[in-house]
C-alpha cells in the first residue's frame, strides 16, 4: 500500500472509523520500518491538531500506548506500562506524540505522591548545553596519561611484561610478550562524563565502562587471582579461568566470579552499590551467591546487603545507548543526566515522590530530553550555563 493509504488508516484509527480487519492492517503497517517516519509525522500532526484532543470518541492514550507496545514487542524491547490505571489517557498520548516529534521514542508515564498537580504548559528554555569533549584516558603505572582518541592504532606503551595495544576498532587490549614475572604494574582506564568505552583486560575479559567511571587493574595478572577495582559503573564479560578467580572491589562490595557476565554500579554520589548478575554465578562479600537476574544492593549508611530482582533492561540500558527509566526517582534520573551531559543539577521546591518512566536515546540533545520530560506536567527545568535547575511543574499565570 502507498503512504497515503497508511495515512488514511491512521486517520480512521484515530476517529474510530476502522473495522476490525482495517485495525489489524494499520497495526501491522505501523510496525514496518518504511512507515516509522510517516507515523512519527502523523503523531506530530495529531499532537498539534486540537480536533483530536477534543474528540471524545476515542482513547488517544490507549491508541498511542498500543502502537508503541506492539512496535516494541516486535523488536523484543520491553514496554513501559502506566503504573497507575487512574492516569487519564489523553496527556499520555501527548507525551508519546512529543517523543515522536523529537524522534526519541520516549514513552513517559509517572507516579507521584498523593497531591497530584494540575498544571498548564511550560517549555524548557532553548539554551543548548553542549556535551563534554573529554575522551577516555589510560593512566600508566608511572602516572603517564594517554588520551585514547588521539593515540594511533597499534602498540602505545609497554607495561611490565605486557604490551598495551590500541585496536583498529578503538578498543584497548594487552599482549603478553614475556612469561617472566616483572612485578605488578597497575593501569587505570577513566571515562569522562558523556563517554562510554570498552576495553579488553589482560586475561581476555571484556569490560564496558559507563560515563564518569574508572577501572584499575594490573597489566598482567598474577598466577593466583585476577583483581580489579571499579568506580562508577561497568559491565563485565569475564573470561573463564578456573585457576584464577576474578575479583571486583567497589566501595565496600567484593564480587568473586569464575566465568560470568554482570553489571556493577558504584558511583560516589549514589547511596548504594549494586551488582546485577546477567549470567553465571557470583559471590558477594563472601556471603551471598547471586543467580541470573538477581541484584545485590549494599547500603552505605547501614552496611546492609539485600537481594532483589530488578528490571534488567533498565540496568543495562546505558550499555545499549539508552536512558531507561522505570518508575525512577527524579533525583536518580538527573544524576544520570548530569554524568552524561557534564552538567550540574540544582533543585527548587518539593521534588519528593516524583518518579518517571521512559526510554530515551543517549544521542538526544539535552534540550530534547528536558522538553519531553516537561510534557509530563510534573517537572520543569531552567538552564543557566551548565547548571540545570529542576522544579515542580507550576501553572502558568
Amino acid at each position: 500500500m502507498s503512504e497515503i493509504t497508511f495515512e488514511e488508516l491512521f486517520k480512521g484509527y484515530m476517529s474510530g472509523a476502522l473495522n476490525a480487519e482495517e485495525i489489524r492492517l494499520f497495526r501491522s503497517m505501523a510496525l514496518q520500518p518504511e512507515n516509522r517516519a510517516l507515523l512519527s509525522q502523523l503523531l506530530q500532526d495529531a499532537f498539534n491538531d486540537p480536533a483530536y484532543a477534543e474528540n471524545a470518541d476515542f482513547d488517544a492514550g490507549e491508541m498511542a500506548e498500543e502502537i508503541m507496545m506492539k512496535a516494541r514487542q516486535s523488536e523484543a524491547v520491553p514496554v513501559l506500562h502506566r503504573t497507575r490505571p487512574s492516569i487519564i489517557a489523553r496527556p499520555w498520548f501527548k507525551y508519546a506524540a512529543a517523543a515522536a516529534i523529537f524522534l526519541l521514542l520516549l514513552a513517559v508515564n509517572w507516579e507521584w505522591n498523593t497531591h497530584k498537580k494540575t498544571t498548564t504548559g511550560f517549555i524548557a528554555q532553548q539554551a543548548q548545553v553542549q556535551q563534554g569533549t573529554a575522551r577516555p584516558v589510560l593512566i600508566l603505572g608511572d602516572g603517564t596519561r594517554i588520551a585514547l582518541d588521539s593515540a594511533a592504532n597499534g602498540a602505545i606503551a609497554r607495561q611490565g611484561s605486557a604490551q598495551v595495544i590500541k585496536l583498529a576498532n578503538g578498543q584497548l587490549a594487552y599482549k603478553q610478550f614475556s612469561q617472566k614475572n616483572t612485578g605488578l604494574v597497575y593501569n587505570t582506564m577513566q571515562t569522562p562524563t558523556g563517554c562510554l568505552y570498552q576495553l579488553i583486560l589482560p586475561d581476555g575479559s571484556h569490560v564496558w565502562l559507563n560515563a564518569a567511571s574508572s577501572i584499575r587493574y594490573p597489566a598482567a595478572f598474577p598466577d593466583d587471582k585476577r583483581t580489579v577495582e571499579v568506580s562508577g559503573e561497568a559491565y563485565f564479560d569475564i573470561a573463564k579461568d578456573d585457576r584464577k578467580p576474578f575479583i571486583v572491589t567497589a566501595k565496600g562490595m567484593e564480587i568473586q566470579v569464575l566465568g560470568t557476565a554482570f553489571n556493577i554500579m558504584a558511583y560516589t554520589d549514589e547511596a548504594t552499590v549494586k551488582t546485577t548478575l546477567v549470567q553465571g554465578a557470583v559471590r558477594v562479600n563472601a556471603a551471598r551467591i547471586l543467580h541470573p537476574g538477581e541484584q545485590a544492593v549494599l547500603e552505605h549508611a547501614s552496611g546492609e546487603l539485600s537481594i532483589t530482582r530488578p528490571d534488567m533492561e533498565e540496568i543495562l540500558g546505558w550499555k545499549n545507548g539508552e536512558f531507561y527509566f522505570r518508575n525512577t526517582d527524579i533525583s536518580a534520573i538527573m544524576r544520570q543526566v548530569a554524568r552524561w551531559y557534564d552538567i550540574e543539577i540544582k533543585y527548587e521546591g518539593d521534588m519528593s515522590g516524583i518518579k518517571l518512566s521512559g526510554i530515551v536515546s543517549r544521542t538526544a540533545k539535552i534540550s530534547q530530553l528536558l522538553k519531553a520530560l516537561e510534557l509530563t506536567k510534573i517537572v520543569r527545568f531552567k538552564i543557566q550555563g551548565r547548571t540545570i535547575t529542576v522544579m515542580p511543574y507550576q501553572e502558568a499565570n
